[in-house]
């Protein structure tokens, strides 16, 4: 089970926030201050899948004690809720580490969204930390080393090219929109460059398949997006 931590000193909100998000399936630990949160992350080593972080905390504030877990090299996700909207806040937040920043009052179904955003991103990175080798066909491609070769003769990628190829291949079999590749190689959030996926893939096939034009790995999904199969398989 998804296990967060809400560190927020307002009874009220906490026991909301609580109670919503126990409904959404998550178990929550609720810390009233700065420091209970840092002996409970620190000295106890708790380990969450996200932080929930008010900024403005009895004992320690918020800011310090995001800025503590990213010098301990924790890099749980948080997400900083706040009812400081200054730029100047937000924006020390997210230097400080901070991975989010929605002020109060909020929209529970957008803390509910961003909450997902976050916890999916991690599952992501966890994903890219354990796949190290892809094989399809007479293709090896050595993510570790960053080795690709094709009946046993080399062929040289791009860093973005592979990245492009690990994000399919942790995905085998699932659709995947431009928008959401844009992200995940590219770091682009906006959708202003989909062509930059469609050349790429493009170059995959040409690479990769035996008939670019009929591609058995790399596939079009009409008005969505692409779709990698491990096997072969048509359109």
């Amino acid at each position: 089970m998804t296990q967060i931590l809400l560190v927020e000193d307002d009874a009220h909100i906490a026991n909301g926030l609580k109670f919503n998000l126990e409904l959404e399936g998550y178990q929550v630990n609720h810390a009233a201050d700065g420091q209970i949160a840092k002996t409970w992350l620190f000295d106890q080593k708790q380990a969450y899948d996200l932080i929930i972080l008010d900024l403005m905390l009895p004992h320690l504030s918020g800011f310090d004690l995001c800025h503590a877990l990213r010098r301990q090299k924790n890099y749980t996700p948080v997400l900083i809720l706040t009812a400081r909207n200054f730029e100047q806040d937000k924006i020390k937040g997210l230097r400080l580490g901070a991975d989010d920043y929605l002020t109060k009052p909020f929209n529970l179904e957008e803390l509910l969204t961003r909450i997902q955003v976050l916890l999916r991103r991690q599952q992501w990175h966890q994903l890219q930390t354990q796949l190290t080798r892809l094989q399809f066909r007479d293709i090896v491609i050595d993510f570790e080393r960053f080795e690709v070769s094709m009946a046993g003769e080399p062929i040289k990628l791009t860093p973005l090219e592979l990245k492009l190829i690990k994000v399919f291949a942790e995905n085998d079999g699932l659709v995947l929109s431009r928008e959401e590749m844009l992200e995940r190689v590219w770091d682009i959030h906006d959708g202003s460059s989909l062509r930059t996926v469609d050349n790429f893939v493009m170059r995959l096939r040409r690479l990769f398949e035996k008939d670019p034009t009929h591609p058995r790995h790399f596939h079009s999904i009409r008005g969505v997006g692409y779709k990698f199969t491990q096997s072969e398989t048509a359109d």
